[in-house]
């Protein structure tokens, strides 16, 4: 009997009930989790004209998430919902994506050259969908000779090292006057890392990306934030299994790692005006 008051109850309800569910499932103010919405613009601060000069540019393979904000304007590390149990990008893959992320850069300069890092932050980097892990920071540097401001070598984060390579091996862009070209992508049956771009992403159909052209990004310089107090907090945030390479206790074995044999740097020391903006 109750059952049938149930159904009763039920067939009375006006038309438009139905409707009110699917709005408030489609409500732009309470968005399902994953994919999840945009997140907001980046966070515009300065960094060192040799940062900017030389920053690398961007592809990302089509199984590959688009790098975002670590950190949003309000000073929160961002915490983003993605799934770990679905394809290796599903949820951090959305156009919108590419003009809404920070890079992060550091430089340390002495005898004769300067090192750049410019620090990558991407919501998850899964294998498989049993393989994986929230966080990840990825980083690419940059070696100048300060003499001419001729960049002699690039190094990428692949897993737990580097690739490095001279800059005859590299891929250029065509635009800015060149940018070293520089993809993410997932490595065989591993987990994401970059790579150096070729002639065949830079030819052909062109970039994988949404917008099929190279990114770069806007640029937070390690000393051009709004607040030492706002860097810090990013800096200092547990990343779970992600590590950032351009914070203080992690700065100078990164430079060790990716530094070109035979080239003689002191990883702990900064010449005077280093840094200046």
């Amino acid at each position: 009997m109750l059952f049938s008051v149930g159904l009763l109850a039920l067939a009375a309800l006006p038309s438009s009930f139905g409707a009110v569910i699917q709005a408030r499932q489609d409500d732009p103010e309470n968005p399902p989790r994953d994919p999840q919405p945009p997140p907001p613009g980046p966070i515009f601060g300065r960094a060192p004209d040799l940062d900017k000069r030389f920053q690398p540019a961007l592809d990302f393979d089509t199984d590959s998430c688009y790098n975002v904000q670590a950190i949003g304007p309000q000073r929160r590390p961002r915490h983003w919902h993605v799934s770990l149990r679905v394809a290796a990008s599903a949820g951090c893959r959305n156009e919108e994506m590419l003009d809404r992320g920070n890079v992060y850069s550091r430089q340390r300069c002495n005898n004769g050259y300067c090192v750049i890092f410019y620090a990558y932050y991407f919501q998850k980097d899964t294998a498989t969908p049993i393989d994986g892990h929230r966080h990840d920071w990825e980083h690419i540097a940059v070696w100048v000779r300060q003499s001419d401001s001729f960049v002699t070598h690039v190094a990428v984060s692949q897993h737990k090292g580097y690739d490095i390579r001279e800059n005859s091996q590299i891929t250029w862009t065509a635009a800015e006057n060149g940018k070293p070209a520089i993809v993410y992508h997932k490595d065989s049956i591993l987990t994401h890392c970059f790579r150096f771009g070729s002639g065949a992403d830079a030819g052909g159909p062109g970039p994988e990306n949404h917008k099929n052209q190279w990114i770069t990004g806007p640029l937070l310089g390690y000393f051009g934030w709004d607040t030492v107090e706002q860097r810090d907090r990013m800096l200092t945030h547990n990343w779970e299994a992600g590590s950032i390479a351009i914070k203080n206790e992690n700065f100078a074995e990164n430079i060790r790692k990716a530094r070109p044999a035979g080239l003689v740097f002191d990883e702990n020391f900064d010449d005077e005006g280093t840094n200046n903006i």
